[in-house]
């Protein structure tokens, strides 16, 4: 089992709280004689191995969303506490790092991780009383039963679905799959599959990639042997330096690619260069562009690390902290059931509710008695019955200076009405 050390105080609160306990999982209830206490938030990402990118990423989305909430007073006064353990992607040591987060932590609620560890931390969450707002694509997902699950991220299934509408869209019908074989890449292919079919397009390769290899020429040669007209796919950035670039000395680089949300990062375009990143390389990515709060948070982003490029997975724990800070303001509670309804009232999308894209402007709004609809800012943040969201899809395109450009846009409907 790797190291279970705290990450460090986050979110501005002085280190001195950090002797501070709150007592109980879910903390002690309002009212009690731990008013004004710090709420602990539990963080949950790889921080470490070959998706560290990833999972430092989620945790400067969640830590930028609580220092927002912070900056406005915390939640009934009290400030959030963010720690962060490192769950290496690996399930055993998520398990670990969630008990250690719930049981020694006694946090309020579990930020993160992603879908190959989340099904390992469900249950503790579970038995622990508290939300789990996770970031992550598994199908596995997709009809979740638990009410204390919450993803802030659209399904694979809908990631596969706007990479193959896209794909029709340009009037493709012979594609070839390039994926990964990590088990968060691999679960892309079934859908993939699935939405490919309904849309009659035809399929001339399926190769994967095995992390950590000097060398995919062989792979290369598999992917453009029967000459697709696009290929679809996933992999990590080391593998996509690699691949991009002996698929540029192959004579490939013509050929479209379209790849997911995964390589919507500065750390993607740094892998890969510039002169490929700019290629004809579209990126199916939950939209930001567009949406009520995402203005605010590229702000956020742009003033922490100089690149209006967000790492990939900070707008979703962004969303996840944002989105549980509000349903806690609105059921003026953070213990279990409250916060399950607090947070389904504050992101619903009623005649009633009136949008809101940030923690500041939602929170007026509170005050001033009106109903909120917060929006978030890389989806709508509705839940429908499995927790789950449906986020409108924008399709990206890098230019030469590494920044990424809108191509077009999908509407979840638009997306749902093709698949029907």
């Amino acid at each position: 089992m790797r190291s279970l050390s705290i990450r460090g105080l986050r979110v501005g609160a002085l280190a001195a709280v950090a002797a501070v306990g709150i007592a109980g999982c879910g903390a002690a209830a309002v009212g009690s004689s731990s008013a004004k206490q710090p709420l602990t938030l539990g963080f949950l990402g790889a921080l470490t191995g070959a998706r560290a990118s990833l999972g430092q990423g989620m945790e400067l989305g969640a830590e930028l969303a609580a220092n927002q909430v912070n900056s406005h007073g915390g939640v009934m006064g009290h400030k959030l506490l963010l720690v962060a353990q490192d769950t290496a992607s690996d399930p055993a040591d998520a398990v670990a790092a969630a008990d250690f987060e719930i049981n020694s932590d006694h946090v309020v609620a579990i930020i993160g991780p992603t879908a190959n560890t989340t099904a390992a931390v469900l249950p503790l969450a579970v038995k622990a009383n508290i939300p789990e707002l996770m970031f992550g694509g598994g199908a596995i997902f997709d009809q979740e039963s638990s009410p204390y699950f919450f993803r802030l991220s659209p399904s694979d299934t809908e990631q596969a679905q706007a990479m193959a509408y896209f794909a029709h869209s340009k009037g493709w019908t012979r594609v070839a799959l390039a994926i990964g074989e990590a088990p968060a890449s691999q679960s892309l292919v079934g859908p993939l599959e699935a939405s490919l079919k309904h849309l009659g397009i035809s399929i001339v390769a399926n190769v994967g990639l095995t992390a950590g290899q000097s060398s995919y020429r062989s792979e290369v040669q598999q992917v453009y042997a029967n000459h697709p007209q696009a290929v679809l796919g996933q992999f990590n950035n080391t593998t996509a330096g690699i691949f991009f670039g002996e698929a540029a000395q192959a004579g490939y680089s013509s050929v479209p690619f379209i790849g997911t949300n995964l390589w919507y990062s500065a750390a993607w375009v740094a892998a890969v260069g510039k002169s490929i990143a700019s290629g004809p390389v579209f990126l199916t990515n939950s939209s930001t562009t567009g949406m009520v709060g995402a203005a605010e948070f590229i702000k956020l982003i742009q003033g922490k690390t100089g690149s209006p490029v967000p790492p990939n997975g900070a707008g979703f724990m962004y969303d996840a902290v944002t989105a549980w800070a509000l349903g806690a303001d609105v059921a003026k509670s953070w213990v279990w059931p409250k916060i399950e309804s607090g947070i389904l009232t504050a992101t619903a999308d009623t005649a009633q509710t009136v949008p809101c894209g940030s923690y500041a402007t939602c929170y007026a709004l509170l005050k001033q008695g009106k109903k909120i609809d917060f929006e978030g800012s890389q989806s709508t943040v509705d839940f429908n019955k499995y927790h789950n969201v449906f986020g409108p899809f924008a399709v990206l395109r890098y230019n030469s200076q590494g920044t990424p450009v809108t191509v077009t846009n999908f509407t979840a409907p638009e997306l749902q009405a093709a698949f029907k």
